[in-house]
C-alpha cells in the first residue's frame, strides 16, 4: 500500500479549461416576455419562472467559475509543495 498521491497537473488544467470553454457557451438567458400583451396567469407565471431560471443559471456560472479558480489554486499549491519536497530531498 502506497501513500503516494499522484496529480497529473496538465490533465487537471485541461479539464478546467474544457469546463470554462463549456461555461462560456452556456447561455442562462431565457425569454423575458413570453406572450407579451397576454393577460393569462399562465403566461405571467412562465415569465416569472424564466426569470428565476435565468438567475439560477447565472449563479451556477458564477459558482463554477469560483470553483475552477479554487481548483487551480489548490493544484498550484500541490505543485509548489511537490517542488519544495523534491528540492529538499535533493539537498540531502
Amino acid at each position: 500500500m502506497s501513500n503516494e498521491m499522484l496529480v497529473k497537473f496538465s490533465e487537471v488544467e485541461q479539464s478546467i479549461s474544457q469546463i470554462e470553454k463549456s461555461l462560456s457557451a452556456f447561455n442562462a438567458e431565457l425569454p423575458k416576455n413570453t406572450g407579451e400583451g397576454n393577460t393569462l396567469d399562465v403566461v405571467n407565471r412562465l415569465n416569472e419562472i424564466n426569470h428565476m431560471l435565468t438567475e439560477v443559471g447565472n449563479a451556477y456560472k458564477e459558482i463554477l467559475t469560483l470553483n475552477n479558480q479554487t481548483v487551480r489554486e489548490s493544484v498550484q499549491q500541490l505543485e509548489n509543495a511537490d517542488q519544495e519536497l523534491s528540492t529538499s530531498m535533493q539537498i540531502r
